[in-house]
């Protein structure tokens, strides 16, 4: 950053998001960590390093979400945006549960949504079905392949394990995680 270093733009925000720390040198770790961040990489970053960051990332998300959702007799624990969607196949609305969705894979001009009972076929734009899905949840680690982050079985030599499927990562995803 030219006019502000990261640092100095944390201490000025009143409410912080979740940050990880990318950076070539390690003498800002202890600064950072005051700081409150959530993780904190030296480049080069591998992906599965990446991934690991990106998971602390939702675990603390997920934690602060339940924290903030206790359940009345008014209000649900949570709202139907955040169990379900619905996506077109064919002549009708199929209803799919987030935590079913194992991941999605791009062919041509649909994508093939694969859960944990059934496959679905759609014909949604990516920045559509993007929309569709949950930030924080779901990654897009190939331009044909995105995959729901807590499906993640393991990640090894650019390819990661969801069930028995082995889904390629893309150089520029890998290669986006390590700047």
């Amino acid at each position: 950053m030219e006019e502000l270093t990261g640092i100095q733009l944390l201490h000025a925000l009143k409410t912080r998001p979740y940050v990880i720390f990318t950076t070539a040198y390690d003498t800002y770790a202890i600064q950072g960590f005051d700081l409150d961040i959530v993780d904190y990489l030296l480049k080069p970053i591998s992906f599965e390093r990446f991934v690991k960051s990106a998971g602390k990332v939702y675990e603390k998300m997920q934690a602060e979400r339940l924290l903030k959702e206790k359940p009345t007799m008014e209000s649900p624990a949570q709202s139907h945006r955040d169990t379900y969607f619905f996506v077109k196949t064919e002549n009708r609305m199929e209803k799919l549960r987030y935590a079913d969705v194992l991941f999605i894979e791009g062919m041509g001009d649909y994508w093939r949504i694969i859960t944990t009972t059934k496959k679905i076929m759609t014909r949604l734009n990516y920045k559509k079905l993007e929309e569709l899905l949950l930030p924080g949840q779901f990654m897009r680690v190939h331009k044909s392949f995105i995959v729901a982050i807590d499906k993640i079985e393991n990640v090894e030599r650019n390819r990661i394990r969801i069930a028995d499927r082995l889904i390629p990562v893309g150089e520029t995803t890998a290669n986006n995680s390590s700047h």
